[in-house]
């Protein structure tokens, strides 16, 4: 034996541990059937839509979609028939919404972390005043809710999407 190396004696009475090396692992892999059912409530919580709203026809030709669901929002940007461009932003990249509202019309504005020159913030125009608002407090619910690592999916969707709207109010203005 090396100077500096020690070797363990077993205690009497207890059994020993098997010897490991570094490059084994004590972790098991899933099976390939926990993994399917992983993955199909993965996507079963994501086709979940807690709101979508569309812009208004006469001042959008063709109307942009926005859509929240359980773990992300997608905003389709339409520029034709059947032609358009779809971001999508996790929830958990959000770092601020801001609505925008007049009498009538509103437009929402989502700041994330990933941005460039070229795309600060996501915009959405021309939406109807109260679906502008709806969007973001419930956007900002979800928000503070993953900010405070508040597990959601025990939730159902029309639970949740009722609570992340109080949650996200800010002022009293908003409430109405």
């Amino acid at each position: 034996m090396a100077y500096g190396q020690l070797r363990a004696r077993p205690m009497p009475g207890y059994p020993t541990p098997p010897l490991q090396t570094p490059d084994q692992s004590t972790e098991v892999a899933p099976s390939p059937a926990q993994i399917r059912e992983q993955l199909g409530q993965a996507l079963s919580q994501a086709q979940d839509k807690l709101y979508e709203a569309r812009t208004v026809f006469p001042f959008t030709l063709f109307p942009d979609v926005l859509v929240i669901d359980r773990s992300q929002v997608s905003i389709s940007h339409r520029a034709f028939w059947q032609v358009a461009e779809v971001i999508s932003v996790r929830i958990e990249d959000i770092l601020n919404v801001t609505a925008n509202v007049g009498p009538f019309f509103g437009s929402i504005i989502i700041t994330t972390r990933f941005f460039n020159d070229k795309t600060p913030a996501y915009e959405v125009h021309w939406l109807w005043r109260e679906d502008a608002l709806k969007a973001k407090r419930i956007l900002q619910g979800y928000v503070i809710a993953t900010k405070r690592k508040i597990n959601c999916t025990a939730l159902d969707t029309r639970q949740l999407s009722v609570l992340l709207d109080e949650l996200g109010k800010g002022t009293p203005e908003e409430q109405t």
